[in-house]
């Protein structure tokens, strides 16, 4: 953020030193045009050699050529330190996000890899008795589970922007959606998760191991905010000729100008330093990506009373 800063401090001054330099350019050649002009006439009026409309005539046109010309350097100096800067500070924003990013994966990768450290320590070192080892058991299995997550999500955001393959197939999504939904609750007992899902066999066209992962995101990022509710609903419904997928929260929400923002690749709201919930800035980049590539529509409102509801539509 301090590079940001300095470098719009740099830019604001240069913006500044070329507006001042182009006005005392343009005023400058303004005086001499017009000393030019009041040297001629006295010429004029001593030697009697050209007419007087002659000389306002010169002195009009290369008024206009000066104005003309200046006019046009002006813009073209403006649009080009516009585009540098657009260029300029999209780069240092991402570059921003990239920080970010490598930050929380640091910490992502580096806490279940502890944790597994330390189970595995426990139970090799330990004399425990079958509960606390089925418990240890357990827990070594969810923070496995977490880190193929991560893995998986690296490494299908690098995949979505070149070499992903979709294979569309006819898929029930409300049944894909419970079996999801059923997994994660295992993985998170203490989220209360509300299921109001199509009775109907109702198909639709799509590449079942994308749209997993578009519901497992979903979900997780749910889960992360769901705030002290620990609350969420899911609900799969048809509406205008699409399955419309509903996954809602009652934590804090998401701000109006950060719900665009969050689809961008590395986004995450806040500073990575003090952030307190977990992720990577990937997981709602592949919903986007994926729900492109199905020719859904992805929506991210509020929920009432409180909360965010992503909604996304596939056609049938």
């Amino acid at each position: 953020m301090k590079k940001i800063n300095k470098y719009r401090i740099f830019h604001l001054i240069v913006m500044t030193y070329l507006v001042a330099a182009f006005s005392w350019w343009a005023i400058l050649l303004s005086k001499k045009n017009s000393e030019i002009y009041n040297l001629k006439k006295e010429y004029l009026v001593e030697n009697n050699i050209q007419s007087l409309e002659d000389i306002e005539n010169e002195y009009e046109s290369s008024k206009i050529m000066v104005l003309g010309e200046g006019l046009v350097f002006a813009i073209s100096i403006i649009i080009g330190l516009v585009l540098i800067y657009r260029a300029v500070w999209a780069e240092l924003k991402l570059n921003s996000r990239l920080n970010n990013f490598l930050l929380s994966v640091t910490h992502e990768l580096k806490t279940p890899i502890t944790s597994l450290n330390l189970i595995n320590r426990t139970l090799a070192n330990k004399e425990l008795d079958k509960e606390q080892s089925l418990s240890l058991l357990n827990t070594s299995y969810e923070e496995s589970l977490r880190l193929e997550s991560l893995v998986n999500n690296i490494l299908t955001a690098a995949q979505m922007e070149s070499a992903y393959q979709f294979n569309f197939e006819s898929i029930n999504f409300s049944d894909l959606v419970k079996v999801r939904a059923d997994r994660i609750a295992k993985i998170f007992p203490h989220i209360d998760m509300e299921l109001d899902l199509l009775k109907t066999k109702q198909m639709i066209k799509g590449d079942k191991e994308a749209l997993t992962k578009l519901i497992d995101n979903i979900i997780d990022n749910a889960v992360k905010y769901s705030g002290d509710s620990n609350q969420i609903q899911i609900s799969t419904v048809i509406e205008n000729n699409q399955m419309i997928l509903s996954i809602s929260d009652f934590g804090e929400g998401i701000k109006d100008e950060e719900k665009k923002k969050i689809l961008n690749k590395f986004y995450r709201v806040g500073d990575e330093n003090i952030r307190q919930t977990k992720g990577t800035g990937l997981g709602l980049f592949i919903v986007k990506e994926i729900a492109e590539a199905h020719k859904a529509s992805l929506d991210i409102l509020d929920n009432k009373p409180s909360g965010t509801e992503i909604k996304i539509g596939f056609p049938i």
